[in-house]
């Protein structure tokens, strides 16, 4: 077990997750009105509340995270809904391609500051296999911390444009500060060209 994975698995463990707010984030519950119902990937799902709203939407989700007790709480919570209509994986997002049960191609990915926090090394193979699961035309919203001095988490827009572009274009970029944690942060929607 790495650091970071210890650590992630902590915080859930002892309920010290201040990210796992049980909110859907507005920037996906406003692009859920936009979009026509399909199949969704959430990447870093914690325990399933995006999931959760998308099956509210009539969407079929699926969600991978590497800590086991996020996705235990995530089976729990989505206990309600038809088992065909989603999956959750314990696995970390680094090694998508070898996660069997996935179900591309999505017509939407999300990503909510999950990438930004995997090993530099696996950067560019992640958007390789992010590439690989939405169909042409899908939408890939993306929240970034941007980088500080003092941790290796964390994506500047130019990694983004680096990673991403050219399989996906952006469609849009707001930056904002993520009042939590005192970081810039960035909210991304791209469209897999």
């Amino acid at each position: 077990m790495n650091n970071k994975h210890q650590m992630f698995s902590e915080r859930y463990e002892t309920n010290d997750a201040p990210w796992d707010t049980n909110i859907t984030p507005p920037e996906i519950v406003d692009i859920l009105s936009e979009l026509p119902a399909g199949k969704a990937l959430d990447l870093g799902c914690g325990t399933g509340t995006v999931i959760k709203t998308l099956l509210e939407h009539s969407w079929q989700a699926d969600g991978v995270d590497f800590v086991q007790t996020a996705i235990d709480r995530a089976q729990e919570k989505l206990a309600e809904f038809p088992a065909e209509d989603f999956n959750v994986f314990c696995h970390s997002v680094a090694e998508l391609d070898t996660l069997e049960g996935l179900r591309p191609p999505y017509n939407l990915l999300i990503d909510i500051g999950c990438g930004h926090g995997i090993d530099k090394a696996s950067n560019a193979k992640y958007a390789e296999d992010l590439a690989g699961l939405i169909r042409s035309g899908g939408t890939f919203m993306l929240y970034i911390h941007q980088p500080r001095e003092d941790s290796d988490m964390g994506w500047t827009p130019d990694d983004v444009r680096r990673l991403f572009t050219p399989a996906f274009k952006i469609v849009s970029e707001v930056f904002s500060e993520d009042t939590s944690i005192n970081l810039p942060s960035v909210w991304y929607q791209l469209e897999r060209v």
